[in-house]
């Protein structure tokens, strides 16, 4: 049986900036053109609710790298 490698929880985190960065900025342009801001809180609260399981999932990786090491 071959041992599966898990992803790194670096790319995790990076993964969920990237993630929060787009959908902010999106939200922000979309904000700027209508001068609504339900579409920047909006894009906030998507952000949180995608990257959220992301960040908890790095933790938990990081948690278990750590405890395995000593």
């Amino acid at each position: 049986m071959a041992l599966v490698e898990k992803p790194d929880p670096k790319k995790k985190l990076i993964m969920a900036v990237i993630i929060d960065a787009l959908l902010v900025a999106a939200g922000g342009a979309v904000f700027l053109m209508t001068n609504s801001i339900i579409w920047l809180i909006m894009a906030l609260v998507a952000g949180a609710v995608i990257s959220t399981p992301l960040l908890l999932s790095a933790a938990r990786d990081m948690k278990e790298q750590s405890n395995a090491s000593g």
